[in-house]
């Protein structure tokens, strides 16, 4: 997602960029028949190449404001878009790494929770604990030497704050 995200900022940019050159090359072309008009007023220029150079740079002038609210649209729609993603991957960074567990986040993701009964492995207790996702079941449970790292990691990271405060 990361990465995705860079590449659509970089496109973005490119985009923005495009588009300031075509607005750019707009006000270059309105300087540009001016100067023709008055090079061909003043006789520097002939009528010939003045009407050639002058429908060349209408048309191309045509083009670009026609090509501008496409790229503005575009460009409006791709940013919304990218924002939207950013504002969904942080609600579900929230729910997937929540920091506490609300009423409304087991209400709105879990179907239920299965306790087992406990069991004792190595003179330790363990408590075996499915919880089942709406709309998708089990993800995975942890084993309990997993449970265990996991509870000692735990207790380092609250010693660790401990010591900080």
């Amino acid at each position: 997602m990361e990465r995705y995200g860079a590449d659509k900022r970089r496109e973005l940019a490119a985009k923005r960029r495009e588009l300031e050159k075509a607005k750019a090359r707009i006000a270059e072309i309105d300087m540009l028949a001016q100067k023709i008009y008055e090079d061909n007023a003043c006789g520097r220029l002939s009528d010939e190449r003045y009407a050639t150079l002058s429908v060349s740079y209408e048309e191309e002038q045509k083009r670009l404001k026609a090509a501008i609210p496409d790229m503005e649209r575009h460009l409006e729609t791709e940013t919304d878009k990218s924002e939207g993603l950013q504002h969904f991957i942080d609600r579900v960074k929230r729910v997937t790494q929540p920091t506490e567990l609300t009423p409304e986040l087991v209400h709105e993701f879990i179907q239920k929770i299965v306790v087992h009964e406990r069991k004792y492995l190595d003179g330790k207790r363990y408590q075996v604990l499915d919880i089942y996702y709406n709309g998708v079941g089990i993800i995975r449970g942890f084993s309990p030497e997993e449970m265990e790292e996991s509870f000692q990691q735990h207790l380092q990271d609250r010693k660790a704050k401990e010591k900080t405060a």
